[in-house]
């Protein structure tokens, strides 16, 4: 039997739910060669529900609310999207990545990431994504400015800029010349226009408590992973970072998660395709206490267009932030009291060109972290202790 719920897809049927989950789970060899690590078992929990919460807000870019994993599925954009997610170097979204962007964030490879940390390093490794074309927004200290996602969502990219399209399922750089004016380019792939408004994934990372999650924040949480536009939210329990993607009506409902601590083998491309039994291979759905949350977490929202993005704002207000405790504040324009937001003139460089990887670089810097994996092993806690503390400066 399974239970009634509402889940990150309006739906009422959890099992029915989890086909469209992309689920990525700890890898026992993540990289090949080298003297350092190998795997990212023990410390690797919160880049994998990072991974999730993205593959889930790509799913619905690239592939529809509506769309649901069939196996044996050749949907080339579906297969595209996998190989986004590869433990490979070049690879957008990888775990070699997503380390590698976290040594900015001084996590050294090797740390366990809070849920704040992973919502940086996501911000960072989109830009090297030029067929979803996201604008991510942070909204740090809790507060939401309309004004600000609005401006970025229609932002246009700096002249010059190396984006990269795909192409069969393959990524390839290429450069604002290359690009026609309705969007394809020369060498038959497809990207955005930037004068168009981008699709939005928002994170708004939450501290609710100080060393145990406050009870009286249940129902306005439960109300946001209620919303159309939720994608869920990073967090989990003491040593444990799940990725929840719905609950239970009704009091006392539980979380469904989707859990990444099943190690799983690491999975290379047969010609065109990914094969992707572990992708989807989750079983039953798992519930949680919501008490037994850990008071760090990041939710997240995703909005196609301008219509979504308007008709979420309304819904936060309506059916979030009036049903108990503010988890958060939204303001139309920055309050004049607030620190103004500082975005830095340079973007981190992790890789000159994702085509153009040497996986033995990556193994030098996880060689030069290996004793990190014991230290990692010890701090895999969900208790994020510099979640505040973290300077405007440094966010965006």
């Amino acid at each position: 039997c399974v239970c009634v719920c509402v889940c990150a897809y309006g739906c009422v049927d959890a099992c029915m739910c989890m086909r469209a989950c992309i689920c990525l789970c700890l890898c026992p060899r993540c990289s090949k060669g080298g003297t350092g690590l190998t795997s990212d078992a023990s410390w690797g929990c919160t880049m994998r529900c990072g991974q999730m919460v993205l593959a889930e807000a790509l799913s619905r870019l690239h592939l529809g609310r509506d769309w649901r994993w069939t196996a044996g599925t050749g949907n080339r954009s579906y297969h595209a999207l996998l190989r986004m997610f590869l433990d490979k170097p070049d690879s957008v979204y990888s775990l070699q990545q997503i380390a590698q962007f976290g040594v900015d964030f001084n996590r050294k490879v090797g740390e366990w990431f809070g849920p704040n940390n992973m919502c940086q390093v996501i911000k960072k490794m989109a830009k090297y994504d030029g067929w979803s074309n996201l604008a991510i927004h942070i909204a740090m200290d809790m507060t939401i400015v309309e004004s600000e996602i609005y401006a970025l969502c229609k932002g246009v990219e700096v002249t010059g800029a190396k984006r990269h399209s795909y192409q069969d399922g393959h990524m390839k750089s290429i450069s604002p010349a290359e690009e026609s004016p309705d969007g394809a380019t020369a060498n038959g792939g497809v990207s955005l226009r930037c004068d168009e408004f981008k699709p939005l994934l928002l994170f708004v990372p939450l501290r609710l408590g100080l060393e145990t999650f406050e009870k009286q924040y249940s129902e306005p949480l439960k109300a946001c992973l209620h919303l159309p536009q939720s994608i869920g939210m990073i967090g989990g329990r003491p040593r444990m970072a799940f990725w929840f993607y719905g609950c239970q009506k009704g009091d006392g409902g539980k979380l469904f998660y989707l859990d990444p601590h099943t190690v799983q083998a690491s999975v290379e491309p047969v010609r065109d395709r990914i094969p992707d039994e572990t992708f989807h291979n989750v079983g039953r759905p798992s519930l949680m206490n919501m008490y037994e949350l850990e008071p760090s977490m990041a939710v997240g929202f995703f909005c196609a267009n301008k219509e979504e993005l308007e008709d979420l704002f309304n819904r936060l207000r309506r059916d979030v932030l009036a049903v108990g405790p503010a988890l958060f504040e939204i303001f139309t324009n920055r309050p004049a009291n607030m620190p103004a937001l500082v975005i830095p003139d340079a973007d981190l460089q992790p890789l000159d060109d994702p085509e153009d990887v040497d996986e033995a670089g990556f193994d030098d810097l996880m060689a030069d972290s290996s004793l990190a994996a014991v230290a990692g092993a010890g701090h895999n806690s969900c208790a994020d202790e510099e979640f505040e503390i973290i300077e405007m400066g440094e966010v965006m």
